[in-house]
């Protein structure tokens, strides 16, 4: 062995979280997700309702990643988030889509994709 490897020391989580600023990068991926979102209804509900749609695979992937950055908020953003937006329906959406695959109904992830991240997005970034 060369010695290149040199391991770094463990970080106390709760040290760690009081003393790095995530929300700039949580921020600009939610932001990312909120112009890919408007990507994918540009291209029209019929292009997305189409069989092997890829913007209902690109649909897949936006609602898993949201669910992915709800989940490392910080407090005070997760408070912005609209009331009628239950987190365990996120993540069940999510678990379908990246679990059950087609199961979900496509008319239900066009809303979400359409209305209901879109929304969320601007009342946490605003």
């Amino acid at each position: 062995m060369t010695g290149s490897f040199t391991p770094r020391p463990r970080v106390d989580p709760a040290r760690a979280e009081s003393t790095i600023d995530r929300w700039p990068a949580l921020e600009a991926s939610l932001i990312d997700l909120l112009s890919e979102c408007a990507q994918i209804v540009e291209h029209g509900r019929d292009a997305f309702m189409a069989d092997r749609s890829l913007t209902y695979r690109a649909a897949e992937a936006v609602i898993i990643h949201f669910d992915d950055l709800l989940s490392r908020l910080p407090t005070d953003r997760s408070a912005l988030l609209p009331a009628d937006l239950p987190l365990a329906s996120v993540r069940r959406t999510r678990n379908i889509l990246s679990h059950d695959y087609r199961a979900a109904q496509k008319n239900i992830v066009w809303d979400v994709i359409e209305q209901r991240i879109p929304q969320a997005i601007i009342a946490i970034v605003d």
